[in-house]
């Protein structure tokens, strides 16, 4: 048994508000509070599913804030793994980015307690350019990947769980999710190994089972208290 503690789309930035519903100022008190609750819930690993900032007006006020968030997950005595989302990736390279993290909680896939942990990189354009600098569309994002996880899947013996950002729920709206979203989710179904998919980026939150998997969205901190979860696997 897994305690895993999951949070997303904190958008942490010095900004009050934007889109008239995201508190990004707020979020990095949220993500503190965040930390005691799974350290308290002894947790085994947290996941943060992305967009852990906001963009900023200079990239040195970024470079602070996302460090300002870094020394609450580093000073973690539980694990981390940070996904890149697509607000991350408009900000920083993915090296600069794990550079202020720490290489820690690069979402490197693993085998815990006899279940795989699959962490799935989808800031990618459909035509398989990755998200850069200043260069990222959060309607186009695509998983460029399929035959590694096609290999993956076949081959797995253990039972698999999907990490990532963007979203894979086929009950959603299409621009939430990515552009090969059909085929990506006909690999995870085709061994009948692969019971859930975490995932973030549609703010609101949602809840399905599809082809035998959970699909379960996260509420987006931003824009809600507590908005922190823990899952047993």
């Amino acid at each position: 048994m897994i305690r895993l503690g999951i949070f997303t789309d904190p958008h942490y930035s010095s900004q009050v508000v934007t889109c008239g519903r995201r508190y990004n100022s707020r979020s990095l008190e949220k993500i503190r509070r965040a930390y005691r609750y799974f350290v308290a819930e002894n947790c085994d690993l947290i996941v943060c599913l992305g967009d852990l900032i906001d963009r900023e007006k200079d990239g040195e006020t970024q470079k602070l804030q996302l460090c300002r968030a870094a020394e609450i997950i580093r000073s973690c005595p539980v694990p981390s793994v940070c996904l890149m989302g697509n607000h991350d990736a408009f900000a920083f390279t993915e090296e600069a980015f794990y550079g202020i993290l720490g290489d820690a909680c690069k979402p490197a896939d693993r085998v815990l307690d006899g279940k795989r942990l699959l962490f799935l990189d989808a800031c990618y354009f459909r035509n398989g350019r990755r998200y850069a600098p200043g260069d990222s569309d959060w309607t186009d994002t695509f998983y460029p990947f399929e035959a590694e996880l096609q290999k993956t899947v076949s081959t797995s013996k253990e039972d698999i769980y999907v990490f990532l950002h963007q979203n894979l729920d086929p009950h959603i709206e299409k621009r939430h999710r990515l552009y090969n979203a059909d085929s990506v989710n006909e690999i995870l179904s085709s061994h009948g190994n692969v019971k859930a998919v975490f995932q973030g980026h549609y703010h609101p939150g949602a809840r399905c089972e599809y082809n035998g998997i959970r699909y379960i969205t996260y509420p987006a901190m931003c824009e809600r208290e507590n908005a922190c979860f823990i899952e047993i696997i």
